[in-house]
């Protein structure tokens, strides 16, 4: 992986799939009951460690469903009869907007206590009181005038959810920490260990909503530049603080609202890229290595996303000509991805096979080239996973 980083070759071609659900699914523990408890889906992650020793690991992206339901979430369904989904279905993330066009100066000036009384109340139900709070002013007696609150029946309840709550957060995290224990002991790097989104996607993604964000552009350009900075700023303080606590040296970046479809090339310029670069460099000074999943396609950012620190930056695609990637961004970063995610699921193992070999062809010459699917695993017939290992084993060696 540090040959294939520093766009060096080494022995052969990292093999590095992009691992979710198939965690779960593909060792037959129901998604339901690994985010109940996080611990139950470890014979899933051990057993797909010893089946394909990949060279970089992954953990699924599970949240607590305890928690989420506890606190009345509006945003996120878990699997379950609480939800209508299936024992074994995805969780789903809705796009929600928790802060009107109006509000964005709210944000821009003081974020903390935005998030606080604004888009925590109006995300989760339970604590829909905090938006009664006065939290910016530190005088004694509207500080002591404003406790009655907390002895309201409705309050109560909600202060006994968040212990609640509190209780599945630290199984939760203890589930957390006997998977990173895994990975340790398997010898396996985990490059999606921690993630965090981008500054553009902190802001369309939890707040303004992704839909309203992209058209914000148009109608109000400065607003979203200026909250653009303010989530710069946070990201940059999150990414580095929760990939170094967790003794981790990579973080993942999940691209959403940058694809092509969402925004033209100079949008892209003016108000995605700028934010991520500063993300990027930042997490570079630091030592950590981002790890940046471009979903969606990707054709016409190659040259913009090019301009970061050379033989220190990881880029895996979903829908991007590969051959470009390598003649663009792949001369200053490892790059990776585009084996279609549908042919491990629905393809024959012929077709893997010759897709595998012609991606090897386009990538790993010269070395800065990883293999990954195009996007998260949930679902594969286990022969063409094998396939795929074998494939990019054999053909890989350089």
């Amino acid at each position: 992986m540090r040959k294939a980083i520093a766009l060096e070759e080494g022995d052969y071609v990292p093999f590095a799939p992009g691992v979710g659900n198939y965690l779960s699914r593909g060792y037959h523990i129901s998604i339901y009951d690994s985010m109940k408890d996080l611990r139950t889906c470890l014979p899933g992650i051990r057993g797909f460690l010893e089946d394909f020793s990949p060279d970089l690991g992954w953990v699924p992206g599970y949240y607590p469903t305890d928690a989420v339901e506890l606190l009345q979430c509006v945003s996120i369904k878990c699997p379950g009869p609480n939800s209508g989904l299936g024992l074994d279905d995805s969780y789903q993330m809705d796009d929600h907007e928790f802060m009107s066009v109006e509000e964005y100066d709210d944000l821009i000036n003081n974020p903390g206590e935005f998030f606080l009384t604004k888009v925590i109340p109006r995300k989760y139900k339970a604590l829909s009181f905090l938006s009664e709070l006065q939290v910016s002013d530190p005088l004694e007696s509207m500080f002591f005038g404003q406790l009655e609150i907390f002895d309201r029946p409705d309050v109560r309840i909600a202060l006994d959810a968040l212990k609640e709550a509190g209780r599945a957060a630290k199984v939760w995290n203890q589930g957390w920490s006997e998977i990173f224990a895994e990975f340790d002991k398997q010898g396996v790097p985990l490059g999606a260990g921690v993630g965090h989104p981008c500054p553009f996607d902190l802001l369309a993604d939890t707040t303004r909503g992704l839909l309203n964000t992209v058209m914000d552009i148009y109608s109000c350009p400065d607003k979203v530049l200026a909250a653009v900075d303010v989530m710069t700023e946070i990201c940059i303080k999150q990414a580095v603080g929760r990939t170094k606590n967790a003794g981790l040296k990579y973080l993942f970046i999940p691209l959403h609202a940058g694809v092509d479809e969402f925004m033209s090339p100079e949008h892209y310029k003016k108000f995605y890229w700028p934010g991520l670069q500063k993300m990027i460099c930042a997490l570079v000074e630091n030592d950590i290595t981002p790890y940046i999943f471009c979903e969606g396609k990707y054709h016409q950012r190659l040259d913009i996303i090019s301009d970061v620190p050379p033989g220190k930056v990881i880029y895996t695609f979903e829908d991007v000509d590969m051959k470009k990637a390598k003649e663009t961004v792949g001369k200053v970063a490892c790059i990776g991805g585009n084996l279609p995610t549908s042919l491990l699921a629905y393809g024959k193992k012929e077709q893997v096979v010759e897709a595998t070999k012609r991606l090897l062809d386009i990538g790993a010459p010269g070395g800065g080239f990883l293999m990954d699917c195009s996007i998260i695993l949930d679902n594969a017939k286990r022969e063409n996973l094998e396939a795929w290992e074998e494939t990019t084993r054999l053909y890989g060696k350089y």
